[in-house]
């Protein structure tokens, strides 16, 4: 092996001598990261509180920073400047930054991978304009929870398929299956034999709605389907009256 000599002006001792260059030499890769520090990477919104919400929150909004420069994404505000005020759209470029980390950390870099993540940074790119903010060009509008109504129509589920109805506990909607249950157990009735658009159940009327049966709340609403309930019972109960006296006299002739 050849030495390299190095001459030097400030050298008062002769050349100066270094070990001549390893061709070939691989350079270490960075280590991998740790299973906490890909937690880390991956918040739970919904679990964190104090400062390792407010961390993981300044992480999350230097990353988008990045990649909203990286990417150019100010063309045509392509990312929507008020995605940290959508949710889902929060949740979805956490698992984008997450899934970059878990990649460009790995001790095997996969170019492969990479083109993965950069396909599918592209659909949440698009995503974010046509899906969350869709109608936030004028301006943000905020997304509407879910209303306590909707919430017990959902809790009520399919009863033909899970069987007994769930209890009555003030819902205002009622699938057709579950007040069909009801009907077949006695807990709900009609407003008359003829007139079956109208059910009586749980201390209130019910009407016919889109997929199912809408709890009547409107006092004055209420109150003409008292008056004709009543009326019809006792139409009702003439007519079933009359059938009776008419099959008893048939029965003395």
């Amino acid at each position: 092996m050849t030495a390299r000599y190095l001459g030097s002006a400030r050298s008062s001792g002769g050349p100066r001598w270094r070990p001549p260059r390893q061709r070939g030499r691989v350079r270490p890769r960075r280590p991998a990261a740790r299973p906490h520090d890909l937690e880390r990477y991956l918040p739970d919104w919904d679990a964190l509180a104090g400062q390792a919400r407010d961390a993981a929150w300044d992480g999350l909004v230097a990353w988008v920073t990045w990649l909203h420069d990286r990417y150019e994404l100010s063309v045509e505000e392509r990312l929507p400047h008020c995605w940290a005020d959508h949710p889902g759209l929060i949740e979805e470029l956490s698992a984008l930054r997450a899934w970059r980390l878990e990649i460009w950390n790995s001790p095997k870099p996969s170019g492969q991978a990479a083109r993965y993540w950069h396909a599918e940074m592209r659909q949440t790119i698009t995503a974010a304009l046509t899906f969350y903010a869709a109608g936030c060009r004028a301006g943000h509008r905020d997304a509407q929870p879910v209303s306590t109504e909707l919430r017990q129509r959902w809790a009520v589920g399919p009863s033909g398929l899970l069987g007994a109805p769930a209890p009555d506990d003030g819902a205002s909607f009622l699938t057709g299956a579950a007040m069909t249950a009801r009907v077949r157990g006695g807990r709900a009735t009609t407003l008359s034999e003829t007139i079956t658009g109208y059910l009586r159940h749980d201390q209130s009327w019910w009407g016919q709605a889109s997929g199912g049966w809408q709890r009547i709340t409107d006092p004055a609403t209420a109150a003409l389907l008292d008056h004709h309930a009543e009326s019809m019972a006792r139409a009702d109960q003439a007519v079933s009256g009359a059938a009776r006296q008419a099959q008893a006299g048939r029965g003395d002739g």
